[in-house]
């Protein structure tokens, strides 16, 4: 059912931006890879795509930028879709199959030389291969991804729980990956031990009980950027605690909060090493009624694009 929204010319909506061929220059672009089938846990995360668009439509673009304001009514305040210029390119078809995936690379190299930020909404996380690919381009030998996720992403075969180990099948360097809010319970042995002979830096979720958010992402892009390429940022949402994301299959209690991972996402966004950043493992279908998880979704968008005015701005 579409969202019975009120209308006012006061509070104006984010969402429903040009297509990408409608606008000669940009600075973000949105896309979507509605991938699902190859999902370990049953899902219909490609309809997700669709789900967080409309709820795009809930939220205005005002952002006073935090830490750039003082408390006596100095705040430095941004109009998203003043400050940026956004596209939305659609959704690639069928991306499951070695075709579409070989699109949705190609689709996110054009606009990752278009603009500086290609954000990529998903679907289950097997959309960070073509995601991160598209974003590498030629560069992918000095590449770098960071993953906010509860799990490795090493398994065998091609599913959502491979995408890590495909990328470094590819030609990622595991060296210039980061992987930050690894839980127990949520792997398994032989999986950590494959991370850890591949180098890979992981960031358990304890650690982020006693390190602050900006600590990390210093050192998440400082191992990632360490190649000088491009960097890619997968949000997993399963990352976050299961309050907060009902609708992703794998998330699990004691999880980041809601809150975390926005500020992960504007903080990894400001920084111009960060090309691309994907918005995983969320099935719209599944989520509570009050559609909690899917809104988690569309604000990382929107923090995403708080992130690059920060970047453009400074």
């Amino acid at each position: 059912m579409p969202l019975a929204l009120s209308h006012d010319p006061n509070w104006p909506r984010t969402g429903g931006w040009p297509g990408a061929g409608q606008v000669p220059e940009f600075d973000l672009a949105l896309i979507g890879i509605p991938t699902s089938r190859t999902s370990l846990s049953p899902t219909r995360a490609h309809e997700t795509p669709r789900a967080v668009r409309e709820t795009l439509r809930r939220y205005s673009g005002h952002v006073v930028a935090p830490g750039r304001f003082g408390r006596r009514g100095s705040e430095a305040e941004t109009v998203l879709d003043q400050a940026l210029r956004i596209v939305d390119a659609g959704d690639v078809a069928d991306p499951d199959n070695d075709t579409g995936e070989r699109v949705a690379v190609a689709q996110i190299a054009d606009l990752a030389r278009r603009a500086e930020l290609v954000v990529a909404l998903g679907g289950d996380n097997a959309l960070t291969v073509p995601a991160a690919l598209g974003v590498a381009g030629d560069e992918l030998a000095t590449a770098g991804l960071i993953t906010l996720d509860a799990h490795h992403d090493l398994r065998d075969g091609r599913s959502n729980g491979s995408p890590v180990r495909r990328l470094v099948e590819a030609g990622l360097d595991p060296r210039r990956i980061v992987q930050i809010g690894i839980a127990d319970f949520a792997n398994s042995l032989a999986y950590r031990r494959r991370a850890r002979e591949l180098g890979i830096t992981v960031i358990h979720r304890d650690e982020l009980h006693d390190r602050s958010i900006t600590e990390i992402v210093d050192e998440a892009l400082c191992v990632a950027g360490g190649g000088g390429g491009p960097i890619h940022v997968d949000l997993d949402v399963d990352v976050c605690d299961r309050s907060v994301a009902p609708g992703c299959p794998a998330s699990i209690p004691g999880g980041i909060q809601a809150y975390e991972l926005r500020r992960f996402t504007r903080l990894l966004a400001a920084d111009a090493r960060v090309r691309g950043i994907d918005i995983a493992e969320v099935d719209a279908t599944a989520d509570a009624p009050d559609g909690r998880t899917v809104r988690l979704a569309a604000l990382c968008v929107l923090e995403a694009a708080a992130g690059l005015v920060q970047r453009l701005e400074s």
